[in-house]
């Protein structure tokens, strides 16, 4: 997998085309109208807060499912998937330089950077012969950009593109399984890059949500094997990520490969999500264990940010 090409901004500065096309999707953030005739992206979900004491009938995963159904009804709507964030200031506290090398004019890792998620999901075919099962397609991008440097690059690009179905067996429950490619885009001893086949159960009762995911290696050949093969020791075989909706703020926290490795080199992710008006929202992502990004996946670090989300996990 190459890397994509560079743009020049107008200051002079290299900017990765993926990431262009980031920042000009975080600009674009309106909600979806089943009318509309021009291209929009939804937001996944409300920022309404649940009130109703029926827990089944009325609980945050489902309002997000509602939001995205009357979204899917228009064609030229894209769907927000993962948290799509811009984080301004990030700080890792130790990261791995060694991982890296033909850093521009030979600096070296800052522990201050920007971190930024790109984030959304397609439908491709939606109610599968009349049933309530759902095609999606869905890509991800994470990367890491070195701004406060003399000479600023991106240290670290993640894509994950996706394909996915899901099935809502309850008011409470949705089954989801799919297949992901993950990959740093950089060949050779640098390439980090897996196959994964994967189940995912989502249950959601009153402001909680539980997000159970396992998953297995496929297709180890051509990726993992070649230079990562110790990449499930790391990243483990699932996570594990619960949420609740304090009125209108959102606190999640993921956990990943705790139990497997016998908590020797596991990792957690937390994050607070608040509203800012209708659009947006203020991110605050703590994270604390290995896996920060694909290049340092055998790394243990601590880091902090935060900045502006368009959407959260609920």
């Amino acid at each position: 997998m190459n890397k994509l090409f560079s743009w020049k901004n107008l200051a002079g500065k290299t900017l990765n085309k993926g990431h262009v096309v980031l920042l000009l999707l975080l600009a674009l953030n309106t909600y979806a109208d089943p009318n509309a005739s021009s291209p929009t992206i939804a937001p996944s979900s409300t920022n309404s807060a649940t009130t109703s004491d029926d827990l089944t009938d009325n609980n945050v995963y489902k309002t997000r499912q509602e939001d995205e159904k009357k979204a899917s009804n228009n064609p030229f709507s894209i769907l927000l998937y993962h948290p799509t964030y811009i984080l301004p200031y990030y700080y890792t506290q130790m990261p791995d330089s060694a991982a890296y090398s033909n850093l521009p004019n030979n600096q070296s890792i800052q522990s201050q950077e920007v971190k930024a998620q790109l984030s959304f999901k397609v439908p491709v075919w939606q109610d599968i012969l009349s049933s309530k099962a759902n095609l999606y397609v869905a890509y991800t991008q994470l990367s890491y950009w070195q701004v406060y440097q003399a000479s600023p690059f991106f240290r670290e690009t993640d894509y994950e593109p996706e394909l996915f179905a899901n099935y809502p067996v309850t008011q409470w429950l949705v089954l989801q399984t799919g297949v992901d490619h993950q990959s740093n885009g950089v060949g050779g001893s640098q390439e980090r890059s897996w196959n994964r086949y994967y189940g995912e159960g989502i249950a959601s009762l009153g402001n909680w949500m539980i997000d159970a995911k396992p998953w297995v290696p496929i297709f180890t050949a051509n990726s993992m094997d070649i230079y990562n093969p110790n990449m499930p020791d790391y990243l483990g075989y699932g996570q594990i990520t619960t949420a609740y909706k304090l009125h209108d703020v959102v606190f999640a926290i993921m956990v990943r490969n705790e139990a497997e490795s016998n908590f020797a080199r596991g990792a957690e992710e937390f994050t607070i999500s608040v509203p800012l008006g209708v659009h947006f929202k203020f991110y605050v992502d703590a994270f604390s264990g290995y896996g920060q990004s694909l290049i340092e996946y055998n790394h243990y670090t601590n880091a902090i940010g935060a900045g502006i989300a368009l959407n959260d996990v609920i």
